[in-house]
């Protein structure tokens, strides 16, 4: 499994962050989670070995869940 971060094109944003098989699989189930469509989405491959030696953490949030308290 590889990790990737996927953003929104229009907003520039990032939507989700997660591990999959590929950056298509990763578009597709972050297009299924917020509803955006997937042409609209650009997935990144992230190398998490350099991200623990730069002392940061990663954490998994439920992005529908973020659309409830920060409407658009």
């Amino acid at each position: 499994m590889k990790a990737f971060i996927v953003y929104d094109l229009d907003s520039k944003m990032p939507v989700a962050v997660g591990e999959q098989v590929s950056a298509e699989t990763a578009r597709h189930w972050a297009s299924v989670a917020t509803g955006i469509f997937h042409a609209n989405l650009f997935a990144e491959e992230i190398d998490l070995e350099n991200l623990k030696y730069l002392g940061t953490t990663t954490t998994s949030i439920n992005i529908s869940d973020e659309k409830e308290r920060f409407p658009a």
